[in-house]
This record gives C-alpha cells, structure tokens and sequence, in this order.
C-alpha cells in the first residue's frame, strides 16, 4: 500500500526548481568574441621587411581574406555582450612584393585600460 502514497509535493518542488533554473538561465547572455585573438607579444614581433610567411608565424593567417587585394592583411576581432558590439579590434598589415611595409590599426590602443 506504501506504493500509492508517493507524494505530489516533491513533483511539484522538482517542476518548480526546473522552470525557475530556465528562466534564471535565459537572464544571462554570453559574451561572444569573433575574429582574430592576438596578443600585444606577438603584434610586437611584427617589424617592416618581414615576409608574409614569417608573419603568418607569428599571428596566423587574417580571419578574412580580401581576394581583390592580396598586399593587404586585416586582423579584426569583436566582442558582442548581450546582443550589443562592446570593443572591435582593427590590425592592419600592408605588404608590397611579399614584404611588410606598415601596419595601422587599434587593436591594443595605448590608452585601454582593460
């Protein structure tokens, strides 16, 4: 007889738990980086005068490639929090016949405090 007296408060404790788990859940947003994580070591490294191949060493090949100009290398990365850009990193490299002639961009501005 002990078998038909399973009790309903520990079902309805358990639906309870499961449903506000879910929605605290849906609260939370994760961060969402995209494109190339460099480091302030590596883009240091990167001199005029190196190849393109010394340089793929070091920071890998650009997450976009521009098919119509080849002599030019950009390293973006993006950081998405809930749903909104918070910081875009540009590095960019110009290369004339396969050698590296400058570089621009903000990828680790002077001035971040992060």
């Amino acid at each position: 007889m002990k078998i038909n007296s399973i009790k309903i408060i520990p079902l309805k404790v358990i639906i309870v738990a499961i449903l506000l788990s879910v929605s605290l859940t849906a609260c939370y947003k994760t961060p969402i980086q995209q494109g190339n994580i460099l480091k302030q070591e590596d883009i240091n490294e990167v001199k005029p005068g190196m190849s393109k191949k010394q340089v793929a060493i070091i920071l890998g090949t650009p997450a976009i490639a521009d098919p119509f100009n080849q002599d030019r290398w950009d390293y973006i990365n993006t950081s998405k929090v809930k749903g909104k850009f918070k910081k875009l990193k540009k590095l960019t490299l110009y290369f004339e016949d396969n050698e590296l002639v400058r570089t621009e961009g903000n990828y680790f501005p002077e001035d971040e405090k992060d």
